[in-house]
């Protein structure tokens, strides 16, 4: 890695490659991350459209279907109330109501205990199509009192339809049926509008499970369906169904999302709520059936809603990478192929510096700015050289000036060692034959006595010259010994 960043740090070219995939990554950065955000917005509306959408589609489906079954009971129920005197056709009522009605599986025209004297205490005329015919019989025994039953008495109760919360059917006489049941029921009234029993329209809960179970917008989502009390009456775990609500876990673990959402379906509210499901975050958007009183939940993990998000966003960076590196390596070819001319003239510049400053014609010269720098360069090695070899002119010829100046500094030194020796020996040589001249003059003088005038003026000059020549002598002795002292000193 040293190796890396330190080849990265000499290289000029693969510098300037490197800003240049930086300068692009940034913008590339910045680019992706508005595009992401507006995607991701864009994702979720269309996700939110879907979801509702197809919320909506179930539950109108569900509900026409319903609408159906009701309108076909309120039909045959006037039926029914016309032909009370005959119980017999009870039978060919309830086997019509089936064979016109393809989603029932039941048909139950029951009364009240005794009704029919000659019947005994039980009359109930069911129809069951087990899907191959329609089967009827006479239900109502000690062992199966349908007076007791949900869908009998709550519709009388209330005197009113009603649509009863699914139920276990386990018939273990008669026509065995083994099945999860929802019954609409109503009450059914005599000429003088008392209610002598309960006209009620089976549908299977799997009839539920499997037109919800179509209802799968994303790979993993799922649907629910909950009864008026908060049961589960669709669920992908079974286990759940009929034994647990949507509040149980909320008792052992409190979860005020999943509260919240009960609570909502349960008010019979339509909305899009976020909660955790088994440590998933998901959306659940939710509404209810008109007249049941159930509500349905379409459950989309978060995961599937921005899974095109993901799967755009790791192809964009894919490509994005790949994309960086061919531009750095296309860069690094463009750059090195175009600063080819500043390694030359490095080279050129290294040789000037080792000092040859020989001109060399620059072939392929470009008209950008580095073949300018090229031309200028040319001119400066031309300059260069033509200034090196006037240099070396002139520097030959001040050295053949030095060498005369040696030559004279020589003589001079010469000169002034002649001097300096005349200075310090001729004084002390001269002396001595100086005294001998001055003396004899003297002697000459006083022996003469009175003398020729011409002699002793001769004499006299003889000794002025003498006594001359003596202060001469005197001034280069100082003169020598001055000189002595500079020299020593």
């Amino acid at each position: 890695m040293k190796e890396i960043f330190t080849a990265i740090r000499s290289s000029l070219s693969a510098r300037l490659s490197l800003a240049v995939v930086l300068f692009v990554a940034v913008i590339f950065v910045g680019a992706f991350s508005i595009m992401f955000t507006e995607a991701q917005d864009i994702i979720k509306e269309e996700a939110w459209g879907k979801a509702s959408q197809t919320l909506d589609g179930t539950v109108l489906h569900i509900d026409n279907t319903l609408r159906r079954v009701e309108v076909a009971s309120d039909n045959m129920l006037r039926v029914i109330e016309r032909n009370l005197e005959k119980p017999d056709s009870m039978f060919t009522v309830g086997k019509q109501v089936l064979a016109n009605n393809r989603e029932l599986t039941g048909c139950s025209i029951s009364f009240d205990p005794f009704y029919y004297k000659e019947k005994g205490r039980y009359f109930s005329a069911y129809a069951y199509n087990d899907g191959d015919s329609i089967l009827t019989e006479q239900e109502g025994t000690d062992n199966y009192q349908y007076h007791c039953m949900d869908w009998y008495l709550i519709p009388k109760l209330l005197d009113r339809p009603y649509w009863i919360e699914p139920f276990m059917e386990d018939a273990t006489e008669g026509i065995i049926v083994k099945d999860i049941f929802s019954s609409y029921s109503r009450p059914i009234h005599d000429a003088k509008g008392n209610s002598v029993g309960t006209f009620s329209v089976d549908i299977r809960l799997s009839w539920f499970t499997q037109t919800i179970a179509k209802v799968k917008p994303y790979p993993h989502s799922f649907c629910v369906m909950l009864g008026k009390g908060g049961s589960y009456l669709v669920h992908p775990d079974t286990t759940k169904l009929f034994y647990e609500t949507i509040f149980t876990r909320t008792l052992e673990k409190p979860d005020s999302l999943k509260t919240a959402l009960g609570t909502s379906m349960l008010a019979g509210e339509s909305g899009h709520k976020m909660l955790d499901y088994d440590g998933e975050p998901c959306h659940v958007f939710y509404k209810p059936f008109k007249n049941t009183g159930w509500s349905v939940a379409i459950v989309i993990p978060e995961r599937d809603i921005y899974a095109p998000y993901q799967r755009l966003r790791s192809y964009t960076l894919w490509i994005s990478a790949a994309g960086l590196l061919l531009l750095l390596f296309f860069s690094l070819i463009i750059i090195r192929h175009s600063m080819k001319p500043l390694q030359q003239l490095a080279e050129a510049t290294h040789r000037i510096a080792e000092g040859d400053f020989s001109a060399t014609e620059a072939r392929r010269l470009r008209t950008d700015e580095i073949g300018q720098l090229q031309r200028s360069f040319t001119k400066m090695q031309q300059s260069l050289d033509t200034y090196t070899h006037e240099l070396r002119s002139e520097t030959t010829t001040l050295e053949k000036r030095n060498q005369e100046l040696l030559e004279a500094y020589e003589r001079a030194k010469e000169d002034e060692r002649m001097k300096t020796a005349i200075l310090h020996k001729m004084p002390d040589k001269m002396a001595v034959p100086v005294a001998e001249i001055s003396t004899t003059a003297k002697q000459v003088c006083d022996h003469l006595g009175e003398q020729t005038l011409d002699i002793k003026k001769a004499t006299k000059t003889m000794r002025d010259n003498a006594d001359q020549i003596t202060v001469l002598l005197d001034e280069m002795i100082r003169a020598a010994q001055e000189e002595r002292r500079q020299t020593h000193g």
